[in-house]
């Protein structure tokens, strides 16, 4: 068995490609159904939405002082991100009012990760597996805002989404590497990482999203 740090250093090592893919693949798909920045700051709203309500969920039965400082933040960070796309949104002509980012339920990942107990799958899940895929992706994101011509948007996940996430990818890993000192452990959080991967995979189908666009505006 490798020791905790070894462990999390192959555990990056081994999703290194999966998360670039994914990343990758996100961009991809919003590009070729053509969405607009708005379009990308709803989805955006939907998935900072379910990183609260996740966090929220788990702070009650955290392991450690250290989790549940680290959730609250989460939480709290996450409130501020919804207040400043809801601020940019209403500045592209599109107030929150005109739409409803939870319309059509809850997405297969939250339900995964609502259902994870130990502070390694949590850590390995919703930290350093989603944070990552978070930070390709957001930077990737602010590329096509820039190509877009909304320098003001790319701003905002270059300066605003992109160091906070930074910030919780850092701490989880911390935490996690505390805590994989065990074969089980490291099992856990091997498994939790490689499901959020597939899970993610799941959602970039273009047919979801645009499912969802069409689906959360308000009659």
């Amino acid at each position: 068995m490798p020791d905790a740090a070894t462990f999390l250093t192959e555990l990056e090592a081994k999703n290194h490609d999966s998360f670039r893919r994914l990343a990758s693949g996100y961009v991809t798909a919003v590009t070729k159904e053509n969405f607009q920045v708005a379009d990308l700051l709803r989805l955006e709203m939907k998935s900072v939405i379910e990183t609260i309500e996740v966090a929220a969920l788990w702070l009650p039965d955290a392991e450690t002082l250290a989790l549940k400082m680290a959730l609250a933040t989460r939480c709290g960070d996450g409130a501020r991100h919804l207040d400043r796309i809801g601020e940019r949104l209403a500045a592209l002509g599109v107030p929150l009012g005109a739409f409803d980012p939870r319309q059509g339920g809850y997405s297969k990942l939250f339900a995964f990760l609502r259902s994870l107990q130990t502070i390694e799958e949590r850590t390995s899940a919703g930290f350093m597996a989603l944070g990552t895929v978070n930070l390709l992706r957001f930077e990737s994101l602010a590329i096509v805002c820039d190509g877009q011509g909304d320098a003001e948007t790319a701003r905002l996940y270059r300066e605003q989404l992109i160091g906070d996430e930074q910030r919780h990818v850092t701490v989880g890993k911390q935490m996690l590497l505390e805590v994989v000192t065990q074969e089980e452990s490291q099992a856990r959080a091997r498994r939790a990482a490689f499901r959020t991967v597939e899970l993610l995979g799941e959602l970039q189908d273009p047919g979801l999203m645009r499912k969802f666009l069409r689906t959360s505006l308000r009659k």
